[in-house]
């Protein structure tokens, strides 16, 4: 559980900075957003695993709780802005505001991300 949630949240990771920053780079693609979908889905799956693992041998400390959430929901509100934008054909002016807000949002997953691994770490370590 705990070892598939770790594969889930690293494989969200990689795909989250290859759609972020490639997507800054290059211009909002058709290619960023199946990227960018692809990290959201590993991002569901990764909390849910370590979820049900939270859930069989303790809860995680309240402040990860809450940088998951809001970086799960930033996430997707993230790639619905990217998928609106696309489907609105007017790429270029929500270009502006979607690469405005994206490095935000990537650093708050970023801070649950580091956050969730810190808790683990020090729940192993028996300092939690």
């Amino acid at each position: 559980m705990l070892k598939l949630g770790i594969v889930f949240m690293s494989l969200a990771f990689f795909f989250y900075t290859y759609a972020v920053f490639n997507g800054r780079r290059e211009g909002l693609h058709a290619k960023h957003l199946v990227v960018f979908g692809i990290g959201l889905l590993f991002d569901y799956l990764g909390t849910h695993q370590m979820s049900l693992y939270a859930r069989a041998f303790g809860k995680a400390p309240e402040w990860h709780n809450l940088t998951g959430i809001l970086s799960l929901g930033g996430m997707a509100f993230h790639f619905l802005l990217a998928l609106c934008a696309s489907l609105a054909q007017r790429v270029e002016r929500i270009n502006r505001t979607f690469h405005r807000v994206s490095l935000t949002i990537y650093t708050l997953w970023c801070i649950a991300f580091a956050s969730g691994a810190l808790a683990g770490m020090l729940k192993l370590s028996g300092r939690s």
